[in-house]
């Protein structure tokens, strides 16, 4: 999941040369969370000549990052109608000069984004379906123009899911390329100085799920020192350790976190729960059952949202689980 949720800040990265100063400004505003003053300087794209879309684009994705970040999701309806404005300039733009490199980037991350944001709400067929659209957009916008590296990362978040398509969904069967995944996510953050961060971090997930804990904490932990406080990134070390066995680090982090989400999103369902259940696998990890059952009862006692907030059903019934092996035990 942790996968789906930071992609979109991949689309911060993509902009013409001339006005990077920009693009980094509001790259590093959204992962230090200030997303009211990164709002602002999306506002002044929107504003200035040939940045329009731009700025519809900084939009979307800050409202995609805005809705994983809070779990509000009264957000997608306008991440939806700003997605439309971004796809239908790029076609446009596309009617009138189809070797347009931009307008193929842009138009391609925008759907890789929709495709991050259904995937989140467990829609995966509309997510797998609309993902399908995507390369055909980024190879051409790599072609006409090889600097375009934002196009590369994209790609290999594609490779990458192809590569391990079973895991997450038995029998798909798609062919890909780790190796390929591996190589192109490495030299994105290598040459995209404004991709570099998302690609550290993808970077650090790709290793987490293939069972290469040390190099997953070098990258996470070096996106920390570059943004502290980051609670993608922290939920992400989080994980690592969880997979690694090292439970005392996850209830650290978990602590931190619950405290971290109640003062800025008290009303973050998803995210609380989330963190509940990670805690609820240390305590257990630990063989200490009564903390492992405290932290599995606060996830279920939330079970009347599941309709309405993504991924609470699953966390449910894995809490159910957890705690009738601790009370077997």
């Amino acid at each position: 999941m942790l996968c789906v949720k930071l992609v979109l800040l991949a689309a911060l990265s993509a902009q013409p040369a001339g006005i990077n100063e920009s693009i980094i400004f509001a790259r590093d505003l959204s992962y230090r969370q200030l997303y009211q003053t990164a709002r602002e300087k999306v506002e002044l794209l929107k504003q200035r000549p040939g940045t329009r879309l731009a700025g519809l684009f900084w939009q979307a994705c800050l409202l995609q990052l805005l809705i994983y970040d809070s779990g509000n999701t009264a957000l997608v309806d306008s991440f939806e109608h700003c997605t439309e404005q971004v796809l239908g300039a790029c076609r446009r733009r596309l009617q009138e000069n189809e070797q347009d490199a931009s307008a193929h980037l842009y138009l391609g991350l925008a759907l890789l984004n929709r495709a991050n944001l259904r995937s989140w709400q467990n829609r995966k067929f509309d997510a797998f379906m609309t993902m399908l659209k995507v390369p055909s957009h980024l190879k051409r916008a790599l072609t006409l123009d090889p600097q375009l590296h934002d196009a590369r990362f994209g790609l290999a978040v594609i490779e990458y899911f192809k590569a391990t398509a079973d895991r997450y969904c038995l029998g798909l069967g798609l062919l890909g390329s780790r190796e390929r995944a591996y190589r192109q996510m490495e030299a994105a953050q290598r040459n995209a100085e404004l991709l570099q961060p998302m690609a550290e971090f993808m970077l650090g997930f790709m290793h987490k799920e293939d069972g290469n804990y040390p190099a997953a904490i070098r990258h996470c932990q070096a996106l920390l020192r570059r943004y502290p406080g980051n609670r993608s990134a922290r939920r992400l070390l989080r994980d690592i350790y969880l997979a690694k066995g090292d439970y005392r680090q996850v209830i650290t982090l978990g602590r931190e976190l619950d405290a971290d989400i109640r003062q800025t999103f008290p009303e973050n369902r998803y995210g609380l729960t989330e963190n509940w259940l990670k805690l609820a696998y240390a305590w257990q990890g630990l063989g200490i059952a009564d903390s492992a059952v405290h932290y599995a009862d606060r996830v279920i006692a939330l079970e009347c949202y599941a309709s309405r907030v993504p991924w609470l059903g699953s966390y449910v019934r894995e809490a159910k689980a957890l705690k009738y092996r601790q009370r077997r035990g």
